[in-house]
């Protein structure tokens, strides 16, 4: 269940620049911007096979950059705001998924609360697993982020349509 946004994903969101147009590749950029260390996109294979995820916000200590991945079937839309999510787990202050050096030996059939200790793997939002109320609160904090920021993103262009041509400008404010 989506919450009306708290005052902390407001303040997360309100030191954040919205890019113009709001794509995938744009999102990306203006988060690695703020991001402490290289960080890659990653469109292609789960990087951990067997999960069920459409998005996740990964750390990989045996190497030197950090990762967001956004499942590559997934429409401009819903990429879009799946990757508004994850990054909403980084302004948010939440901690990324360890990702271990070496691949798990067996796919993840779902997420085990041994697993989920001290990392948040959880935000698959899979039916199966454990839904403790911090792991709630987490995700439902990020999704509260990505649905503001896809609203402030979609009143911006809204209220910006016609910036290109003085008169409709004048003519759409003063309506």
């Amino acid at each position: 269940m989506i919450h009306r946004p708290t005052k902390h994903v407001q303040r997360a969101l309100d030191g954040f620049q919205i890019p113009v147009p709001l794509t995938v590749e744009t999102l990306f950029a203006a988060i690695e911007e703020r991001y402490p260390r290289p960080l890659e996109l990653l469109r292609g294979q789960s990087p951990l096979p067997g999960l069920s995820a459409s998005g996740l916000w990964i750390t990989r200590p045996d190497q030197e950059s950090d990762a967001m991945w956004v499942d590559p079937g997934l429409d401009e839309e819903a990429a879009v705001h799946n990757l508004a999510h994850e990054g909403g787990h980084f302004f948010l202050g939440h901690q990324p998924v360890l990702l271990p050096a070496a691949p798990p030996a067996e796919p993840y059939e779902f997420v085990s609360a041994d697993f989920l200790n001290g990392c948040l793997l959880g935000r698959t939002r899979s039916q199966e697993g454990p839904h403790d109320p911090e792991y709630v609160e987490i995700e439902d904090q990020a999704e509260a982020f990505a649905f503001l920021l896809r609203k402030k993103a979609h009143e911006h262009a809204r209220d910006s349509r016609y910036e290109s041509d003085p008169l409709l400008d004048r003519l759409h404010r003063s309506l």
